[in-house]
């Protein structure tokens, strides 16, 4: 099961607390609920977190298929017409996303799938790559978004 963070707050929450404050590198987006929208998302994070980070190649093809499973998720599962993507350094080297549907469920939780299924294992990899990543991830109380953050360089 993937770490909760009690008083958890959406990226728009966030950033209007921190009025007055210097604003961080952000990025958000909104796009259509449709399959080549996860492709769109996967494009823009790589190059935002370029960018933005000193992250390994690998930590960004690791980070990467985290966005892609999340965007698939919402895709597939919310009853919306779009999908909205937020990223933000929270703090220098703490990179912060939130994928939103729009649609508030029951949170779901990583399943153990047997080999001859041909779908299931998404959350299970998110929660593999995320805590190798060395991060965090969850859903917002009401199940609408889905959150990960990490560290985005090597602490010294």
């Amino acid at each position: 099961m993937p770490p909760s963070e009690a008083g958890s707050t959406s990226l728009l929450e966030a950033s209007q607390a921190q009025a007055g404050s210097v604003p961080l590198p952000a990025f958000g987006m909104a796009m259509r609920a449709a399959p080549e929208s996860v492709q769109i998302a996967r494009r823009v994070t790589r190059a935002w977190v370029r960018c933005y980070s000193r992250m390994t190649q690998a930590k960004v093809d690791a980070l990467l298929i985290v966005v892609s499973e999340l965007c698939s998720n919402a895709v597939v599962h919310g009853h919306g017409p779009t999908v909205e993507v937020r990223g933000c350094m929270q703090t220098a080297g703490r990179f912060h996303l939130e994928v939103h549907d729009g649609s508030p469920s029951a949170i779901p939780s990583p399943q153990h799938v047997g080999p001859e299924s041909e779908n299931g294992r998404g959350l299970l990899l998110v929660d593999v790559l995320v805590s190798e990543l060395g991060g965090c991830w969850g859903f917002s109380p009401d199940g609408s978004y889905a959150w990960f953050r990490l560290l985005t360089r090597e602490e010294q």
